[in-house]
């Protein structure tokens, strides 16, 4: 018997929207996804014993699935872990398709940090963000990989992308797809529509679907009350009861989130801006060689003063 596997992966990496993008490409009529978003089934290849499960559990999160063009789930951890997990997943999947999100990896900074504050994570009480960007640089300097240990500092190392991508594409060719946050952010309908098109499905549904924004972080008021929003947004609980949870959504918001008042300081952003050009530079060059025109700013902005330069 053939056994329900993805058809579709979202890679990551996290703080990317890969929760939003699993939420627009779950509507279409053609995509069953997991009954749970991160499956992480290969996450053990980069950050366990190098022991995955029964092939059988990992089709299990598919059963409800009913002869649709595409089963998907999303996974963030897995980008980062290209290097083990990709050749695992070609073999495992022969003809799965792959996409990344990417996004400014100084707002993906900015984002993880106030993430994992909001999140209760264990930060000092004290730690400002500039303080949060020198535990991540130290990291960075000592090229670790990622560990439980130094998971909460890993971020700015996990912002070169260019130092990730090369084993997707290596596995995956043209069955590998990059996107973008930020135009995903302003042209939701123009990226998923593409996609669709991509995973040979009717790109039209893409007019009709909802874009709500999925793992928003927010600064909260109450720390109690967020841990009963964060349970009840199990996805065991409320995560696929859509119709009940929008509303509820809206009533937390409004109770719960109050104004932001943190701000990343203009020279620490030109700081990180500089740290992160060369990589960016060197991901702009492989992208525009693969045929990818669109590029963001963070991405376009590096590959115009090379030129400049030259």
């Amino acid at each position: 018997m053939t056994l329900p596997l993805p058809t579709v992966v979202i890679a990551g990496p996290g703080k990317t929207g890969t929760t939003s993008l699993f939420w627009y490409l779950s509507q279409h009529p053609e995509v069953c996804p997991a009954d749970v978003k991160e499956i992480r089934y290969f996450t053990p290849l980069s950050e366990g014993d190098g022991t995955l499960a029964p092939i059988a559990e990992y089709a299990a999160h598919f059963a409800r699935c009913a002869g649709e063009r595409h089963r998907l789930e999303a996974s963030p951890q897995y980008f980062h872990g290209g290097a083990t997990i990709a050749p695992a997943m070609r073999q495992a999947l022969p003809g799965v398709k792959v996409i990344a999100l990417l996004r400014d990896p100084v707002d993906r900074l900015w984002s993880t940090f106030r993430f994992v504050r909001s999140r209760l994570a264990d930060l000092p009480e004290d730690m400002t963000f500039e303080g949060y960007v020198e535990a991540c640089r130290e990291v960075r300097d000592r090229r670790e990989a990622f560990s439980q240990d130094n998971r909460l500092y890993w971020t700015i190392q996990g912002g070169f992308y260019d130092e990730y991508l090369e084993p997707w594409l290596e596995a995956f060719g043209d069955d590998f797809r990059v996107a973008f946050f930020e135009r995903m952010a302003s042209e939701p309908a123009a990226v998923v529509g593409e996609l669709f098109g991509w995973l040979d499905i009717e790109r039209d549904v893409a007019a009709s679907i909802t874009y709500s924004v999925e793992n928003r972080t927010v600064p909260v008021r109450s720390a109690a009350l967020q841990r009963l929003a964060l349970a009840m947004n199990s996805e065991a609980v409320l995560g696929r009861r859509r119709r009940l949870k929008e509303p509820l959504r809206k009533v937390y918001y409004a109770l719960n989130r109050r104004p932001e008042r943190e701000h990343m300081e203009p020279q620490t952003r030109r700081a990180l801006e500089e740290l992160f050009e060369p990589g960016n530079a060197a991901l702009a060059r492989r992208l525009r060689a693969l045929g990818y025109t669109e590029l963001p700013g963070w991405l376009s902005a590096g590959a115009q003063d090379e030129r400049v330069a030259r």
